[in-house]
């Protein structure tokens, strides 16, 4: 097999929670080797999502699943003697990542002004919610905050009702936006050997996403609201449900010829030539009506059996699956897309992998670290500390593998 694309590059990841760790273990899949960095003081807060009970700082799945393909290693960087061997590892990194807000790294002494004089070509990315300039610099926040800040929220939702919380989805957009980043700065270093400060405004990631809502405000003033399930063009548009309790089927027609596909794949050819429904602005005045009569037909079908007769037609049409339906699904299966990984205290469990696949180059999964589980690895093997330094770092809670008190970062 050859060589993963990029085995030799080694990031030192700051970051906690989604956003940062998702870009990480991306790159980790890739073949980079990441290094987390938390304390024994402050681990990681996203591990503290299951209630409190022995070891469950290890058990909540979705750290785990955004936690693949990592070293782990504690550092108080609180103490000199933290930041001091923090920055050794540095001097040997090829990337930086962290998301707190900005005052963090400042207070630890460790901004990229700081870690150049270190490593001059080093590429550090800095992902506070807000960016690193502007009013807002050293606001803090999470995902449900950045998704209406930056404009998305307002227009998720019914027309009745207020905007809705997207439910994270600006971490794992943010974490694109950064790996997206680090492959370039690399390759640009690599071009001219130079490193660089990559500042990701989690916000800005989010609001580059309102193409089309910013463009017709800039142009005709117009400002969109929330339209549920349906879309400012195409009808019919929506959700609609099939046999079963709470089973549903997405639709979506954008022209004249794919609405005639539905009407003789529904067994209803005539409808097309109905006046109400014959243009697609009719349709998009027409569709309280028009999903009623659609309905009316999946509701006497399963979800994936009417996604199949659609697909056939020709018509753009998908079952609404659950979570536990997924890891049954034959084409998630086909494709090879869950994969069993080992773990001590959650066991042997389905992880997600990544949607891409390489010929040449398969991504790999290793499963998540335990809390500090490769400090020995990383401070003796990489670092050249002795056992005994490792001892005396152990003694002195500057590292360690138990947290010392339940809780998390509040970035």
């Amino acid at each position: 097999m050859s060589k993963s694309p990029l085995e030799g590059i080694r990031i030192c990841d700051l970051s906690t929670i989604w956003s940062g760790p998702f870009c990480t273990a991306y790159l980790g899949g890739m073949g980079a080797e990441v290094i987390k960095v938390e304390s024994i003081q402050r681990p990681d807060s996203f591990r503290f999502g299951t209630p409190v009970f022995d070891n469950c700082w290890e058990a909540y799945g979705p750290w785990n699943c955004t936690n693949v393909n990592k070293y782990s290693i504690t550092l108080d960087l609180n103490k000199p003697r933290g930041v001091e061997l923090f920055k050794k590892l540095v001097s040997v990194s090829d990337v930086v990542i962290e998301n707190f807000t900005t005052r963090v790294m400042k207070n630890f002494n460790l901004t990229y002004q700081v870690l150049r004089e270190i490593r001059p070509d080093l590429i550090m990315v800095s992902a506070p919610g807000y960016g690193m300039t502007g009013p807002w610099h050293d606001h803090a926040g999470y995902g449900i905050a950045f998704e209406q800040t930056a404009g998305l929220a307002y227009l998720t939702g019914y027309t009745d009702g207020p905007p809705q919380n997207l439910g994270g989805a600006a971490d794992p957009i943010v974490g694109m936006h950064a790996a997206f980043a680090i492959l370039v700065a690399l390759e640009h270093r690599r071009r001219t050997g130079e490193g660089q400060l990559i500042d990701v405004s989690q916000i800005e990631a989010l609001t580059c996403l309102l193409g089309v809502p910013l463009a017709d405000y800039s142009m005709n003033k117009r400002v969109w609201g929330r339209l549920g399930n349906r879309d400012p063009v195409m009808a019919p548009h929506g959700v609609y449900p099939c046999k079963g309790e709470d089973i549903w089927l997405a639709i979506a027609i954008s022209s004249d010829e794919e609405w005639e596909a539905l009407c003789q794949a529904i067994g209803n050819p005539e409808l097309a030539g109905d006046e109400r429904f014959s243009t697609l602005p009719n349709r998009w005045r027409n569709q309280d009506s028009l999903d009623k009569l659609i309905a009316e037909w999946t509701l006497e079908h399963d979800c994936y059996e009417a996604m199949t007769i659609l697909q056939k037609a020709g018509v753009a049409a998908g079952a609404v699956a659950a979570p536990d339906t997924l890891y049954e699904e034959p084409h998630f299966k086909e494709r090879e897309f869950f994969q069993e990984l080992s773990r001590d205290i959650v066991g042997t469990q389905l992880y997600p992998t990544w949607p891409l696949r390489f010929s040449e180059t398969p991504l790999r999964m290793r499963p998540a670290p335990k809390l500090g589980e490769h400090n020995e690895y990383v401070l003796g093997t990489i670092l050249g500390l002795s056992k005994v330094e490792i001892e005396e770092l152990e003694n002195g809670q500057i590292i360690g593998t138990q947290p010392l008190g339940l809780g998390g970062i509040s970035a």
